[in-house]
């Protein structure tokens, strides 16, 4: 009876076996599971072609894999520390039911790395009694994100659930709403989205833990539409982050930011840059417990581009708009806002030093002009600037953090100059360098030779730019991309980036001891207009 019992037991377990695909691993070399070449081939004589697939799901060591149903081609996760030698995988089919699987080509043949950085495709059949079909499984070395709706994705809230998988993750899988973000990019094919987690039909928060971002209850899914080279926002957050510096934890500091790729129905959309959001009331109460009560926080934005939310117009440069992205309960809207309009307006020179040294964060202007200025930031000062109205023991003080930093690094070099050599005007911090409010030339050109040593150097931005191109190129993701937008392949992008920064910041050396030798320096122009559409240039010859 006991023999009995055995056998039945490894029957069962046999048909177990059946039901799950192929299990592949250094441990478990390939060769001793898949089935030779000629059995497969028995197989098909003995079944009719299925039109549809058998299987649109599978999962990795329980993570679930993307599918994209338009290629029947499957995208596991297995990330990017592998090397030569594949991790253990035991991939399964949950939910199939009388259906068997197996490989018909040996991955582990192939190293790692090099399958995975190439797009390789293995192909797989899954056969039930009386149909066949293949699909193909794609190794990547970055998360995945999944999202599923009933409808078409809007600007509006729509319905979904996202799954986001992490290799040696937990993967997440929640309700969620999710819409079409932005102003001017709002039309591009590759959509901006923002993915709110819900618990329930109600809204209620869902907080996760996303890879590379931490724990949050929402994320940015940026398409990285204006920039080709797909490295500039990324970079910008990783060096505004060196400029906060790593004992920083205070209100607005630096974004987390993590490649992944995105699926969204069945359908490959490409490489993505999640990006954690801004929540201002959050944000604030990092600063005290009261400052929600107290504070303030606008944006500027080009006019022409403003939304929903209440905005003002820059009476002293109507192109300019300041957007409200706070306000404590029952305070009016631009209150916070209007003593920093009212200096920018101020005539008399005296009075404006008076005025800027008392309501100023001068540390806080002088890095957020520095960070413009590094990466020759076009979008960033009349466009995208975060103004934090900070109520102090001493009174009102601003401070400024960046946003939406695409148009950067040699985006726009029409702006910057032949040779990358025009100033990058920001009106009411150049007034302030101009008038030398308190001490602001000596501590700008302090500030700027100590960042040109390690943060600002051109070594670290090449080694920033060279780890975010392996991330995106080693992953595979690089070449799926620029296949799949058809893009031209190029893992070498960030050389003209480095290149940018080397000629930029070089005439930015010179700016910066020029603010110490000459009394008014020519690219000090607190009167330039966005409609000139070209930044003073640092020498005056440039501009001949």
């Amino acid at each position: 009876m006991k023999k009995i019992e055995l056998l039945l037991g490894m029957a069962l377990l046999l048909a177990m076996m059946a039901a799950v695909l192929v299990c592949f691993s250094p441990y478990a070399p390939v060769v001793q599971q898949a089935m030779p070449i000629e059995a497969l081939w028995a197989i098909e004589d003995e079944r009719e072609e299925s039109e549809a697939p058998l299987v649109t799901a599978l999962e990795c060591n329980g993570v679930p894999l993307a599918y994209d149903a338009q290629e029947n081609t499957f995208y596991c996760t297995i990330g990017l520390d592998n090397g030569e030698a594949w991790p253990e995988l035991h991939l399964t089919a949950p939910g199939a039911r009388g259906v068997s699987l197996v490989f018909e080509d040996d991955y582990t043949y192939d190293w790692c790395n090099d399958a995975v950085k190439n797009n390789a495709e293995y192909w797989a059949m899954a056969y039930t009694d009386t149909e066949f079909c293949y699909f193909r499984i794609v190794f990547t070395g970055l998360p995945l994100v999944m999202i599923e709706t009933a409808g078409e994705i809007t600007p509006e809230d729509t319905p979904a659930q996202v799954t986001v998988s992490a290799y040696g993750s937990q993967p997440i899988v929640s309700r969620a709403n999710v819409h079409i973000r932005g102003a001017s990019s709002i039309d591009r094919e590759k959509s901006n989205l923002k993915v709110d987690f819900v618990r329930n039909a109600s809204g209620k928060k869902n907080w996760v833990t996303l890879p590379g971002i931490g724990v949050s209850h929402d994320v940015i899914l940026n398409g990285m539409g204006t920039d080709e080279l797909l490295l500039r926002e990324r970079l910008s957050w990783a060096i505004y982050d060196q400029l906060l510096g790593e004992a920083y934890s205070g209100a607005m500091d630096a974004r987390s930011t993590q490649y992944a790729e995105l699926f969204v129905n069945g359908e490959y959309c490409g490489l993505y840059l999640m990006l954690e959001p801004i929540h201002p009331e959050d944000e604030l109460t990092k600063a005290s417990e009261s400052a929600a009560l107290t504070d303030s926080l606008y944006m500027t934005k080009v006019t022409l581009f403003v939304g929903e939310r209440p905005w003002l117009v820059n009476e002293a440069d109507r192109d300019t708009s300041y957007e409200l992205r706070y306000a404590p309960a029952g305070a009016p809207e631009f209150a916070g806002i209007e003593p920093y309009i009212a200096l920018s307006m101020e005539q008399d020179d005296a009075v404006f030093a008076q005025k800027a040294e008392a309501l100023l964060d001068m540390d806080s202007i002088l890095r957020y002009g520095i960070l413009c200025q590094a990466g020759g930031f076009a979008d960033n000062v009349h466009n995208n600037m975060l103004i934090w109205a900070h109520q102090t023991a001493g009174g009102l003080n601003y401070r400024f953090a960046p946003w939406d930093m695409d148009m950067t690094w040699g985006e726009r070099p029409e702006m910057l100059g032949i040779d990358n050599d025009h100033w990058v005007a920001f009106p009411l911090l150049d007034r302030v360098l101009l008038l030398d409010v308190a001490n602001a030339r000596r501590r700008y050109a302090d500030m700027w030779t100590q960042l040109r040593q390690d943060v600002l150097s051109v070594e670290n931005i090449t080694q920033l730019l060279a780890d975010f191109s392996a991330e995106m190129s080693d992953s595979g993701a690089l070449l799926r991309n620029a296949m799949r937008w058809d893009l031209p392949v190029d893992d070498t992008a960030g050389l003209e980036i480095s290149s940018f920064a080397g000629t930029h910041m070089a005439a930015v050396d010179q700016a910066a001891q020029m603010l110490l030798t000459e009394d008014a320096p020519s690219f000090l122009r607190p009167d330039w207009s966005i409609e000139e559409g070209v930044y003073p240039p640092i020498f005056p010859e440039a501009g001949e």
